[in-house]
């Protein structure tokens, strides 16, 4: 039994990504019912920026000073490529942020160059070991720095002044405008969230494994995990990321030597289960239309 344990500590390290990415992503979509196919590329962008800055100062101070100009890189997205395309067609608009990832893929490698590229330094060594288990230190600042901020986050949507106007917003957007609500401000700022949230994922993920474009397609993980949590819950992506990490260490332990491959293929066949019996997520809210 003791074996298990290093893959479960495993699965909750990357379930605290898992989640904290798809906390970005669920809240893009809630508010403005945009899916962002680009979020890869905010982990991408955020990663670079603290890889940057943590040439010149330790990491821990070079992720904290990445985190506003990332919020400002999704402010000018939302006002750049977002704005713009608001009301049109859902197609178009899903159209542009493929079309904003391709851009940023090729943009990161032209400035960044293609070449995985390691971090100087090293956040401080938190690792420890317990009833003779070693829990790593990137298992400890994964789940200090995703968990608390993840729960923040709900916290102030439930219950901050932002929190209640985002939630008016996601509601009945008109209706948001009728009142006053500055939603142009409010949704912009939501993009720019989403850009922290993903470049803290993306600094703990460069930390652990380095900066380059494998880092793009652990974004793609963020699909399974806020459809299944509910695309319009967003404290459902965060339980859906620990789940799902979980459930990838339990097949990494006992299914990957018997099918190889089996654990990448994981999360879309547990989300293809899932909506068959609840095709609004675990805890999505189920909509009823009358006509």
């Amino acid at each position: 039994m003791t074996d298990l344990f290093p893959y479960l500590i495993g699965g909750l390290t990357n379930g605290a990504l898992y989640g904290l990415l798809a906390l970005g992503f669920v809240l893009v979509y809630r508010a403005t019912s945009v899916v962002n196919f680009a979020i890869g590329e905010f982990l991408l962008v955020g990663a670079y920026l603290t890889y940057t800055l943590s040439l010149f100062l330790p990491l821990l101070p070079a992720l904290l000073l990445a985190l506003p100009p990332a919020f400002l890189f999704g402010l000018l997205v939302e006002r750049g490529f977002v704005r713009p395309l608001l009301g049109r067609n859902v197609v178009a608009v899903i159209m542009a942020t493929i079309g904003l990832a391709a851009v940023l893929d090729g943009g990161t490698q032209l400035v960044w160059g293609p070449d995985l590229k390691y971090l100087p330094t090293g956040l401080p060594e938190l690792g420890f070991e317990a009833g003779g288990v070693f829990v790593p230190s990137r298992a400890v600042w994964n789940l200090l720095l995703a968990l608390p901020v993840g729960l923040l986050l709900l916290y102030l949507l439930r219950r901050s002044r932002y929190g209640v106007l985002v939630r008016a917003i996601s509601e009945r957007e008109v209706a948001a405008l009728a009142l006053g609500i500055p939603t142009a401000r409010i949704l912009a700022a939501v993009w720019g969230l989403s850009a922290l949230l993903a470049t803290l994922a993306g600094a703990l993920l460069a930390a652990a494994s380095g900066v380059g474009y494998n880092l793009v397609f652990f974004g793609l993980k963020v699909f399974p995990v806020a459809i299944l949590g509910g695309l319009d819950s967003v404290g459902g992506a965060l339980v859906a990321g620990f789940l799902l990490g979980v459930l990838e260490a339990l097949s990494q332990r006992y299914l990957e030597p018997v099918l190889p491959g089996f654990t990448e293929a994981l999360p879309f066949l547990v989300v293809l289960l899932v909506l068959l019996v609840r095709p609004y997520g675990l805890f999505g809210q189920r909509e009823i239309e009358r006509v």
